[in-house]
């Protein structure tokens, strides 16, 4: 589909919008952009002109979207996003892996390990981000995630790591408990998996009862709030195993296959990336590797 001149402004006009209708200030994005606010002015006029719709409201020094404005503003927001990222994938190496990872595996699992892999692949230079949740990988340019949970997000490839096992933790003063006694317990619950408890009960043939769980964003964040007897918590033990041997938390019933794993999650669309394919072939070495990394 071809379009005219009219209907596609210039960046430069998109940049100056963007940034006034995101500062709120001609002057605030005049800085930003390195232009004078005279300059930026004149390009939002400008677009304000080609279009024929009033984007911003002007009044005394605080500069307001339209209703407008505000969805021409997300829309513009996106393209110049997307833009940029096309770029920065055309110039990138071949031999660059950008990996998304949650925090508590990146930390306690995969940097202590990710000596080896640079040490295998000096040419492969790493680019870390940390992201929790379902993202989309071609939209953030990212090429690679570790993801726990299941492999349901779209556009993308999945490949199982290992199996997500949790295990009920508590201070040692707490146990041993009987699995009703678990249930009754105050719990500690991740945000990301809020259903979690119920189902470890259903599990046990039990239904949950008491206060709801104290919900935590981060693992690590919910750990230490088990360490600190704030409740008990289902806790992967090969991320926790020194915690478990100082004894600090014992485990107060056997580990349980919650029916998720962690995967390496790649786009399936897009060039391929040959830092990914090492990555993902190192990955699966280490995760057989027999050093008691999963026990």
């Amino acid at each position: 589909m071809s379009l005219s001149r009219r209907d596609l402004p210039a960046t430069p006009t998109l940049q100056a919008f963007e940034a006034v209708a995101r500062l709120g200030s001609f002057t605030a994005a005049a800085q930003e952009l390195a232009l004078t606010q005279s300059a930026v002015s004149r390009q939002v006029a400008t677009l304000e002109r080609q279009l024929g719709v009033t984007l911003l409201q002007r009044g005394g020094r605080e500069v307001v979207p339209t209703p407008e404005g505000v969805d021409y503003a997300s829309a513009v927001r996106g393209a110049l996003g997307q833009l940029q990222r096309a770029a920065l994938a055309l110039r990138a190496s071949p031999n660059q892996l950008t990996l998304a990872i949650l925090p508590t595996f990146g930390t306690r699992w995969l940097m202590p390990r990710m000596p080896r892999f640079l040490r295998n692949n000096p040419d492969i230079t790493v680019h870390f981000t940390t992201r929790i949740g379902q993202i989309d990988l071609g939209a953030d340019g990212i090429d690679a995630a570790i993801h726990a949970g299941r492999a349901d997000w779209p556009g993308a490839e999945s490949t199982l790591l290992l199996e997500d096992r949790v295990q009920p933790c508590g201070v040692p003063t707490l146990g041993p408990l009987t699995p009703a006694q678990i249930a009754r317990s105050p719990r500690l619950a991740l945000a990301s998996r809020p259903s979690e408890w119920a189902a470890w009960c259903a599990a046990q043939g039990l239904s949950e009862s008491g206060a709801p769980p104290m919900v935590f964003e981060h693992l690590s964040t919910l750990a230490q709030a088990c360490i600190a007897g704030l409740g008990v918590a289902l806790l992967p033990p090969f991320l926790f195993k020194p915690e478990l041997e100082r004894g600090e938390v014992m485990g107060l019933a056997p580990a349980w296959a919650n029916g998720a794993g962690y995967w390496l999650m790649t786009p399936k669309a897009g060039r391929p990336n040959p830092a990914t394919d090492a990555f993902r072939d190192w990955l699966l070495t280490e995760v057989t590797r027999g050093d008691g990394a999963f026990a």
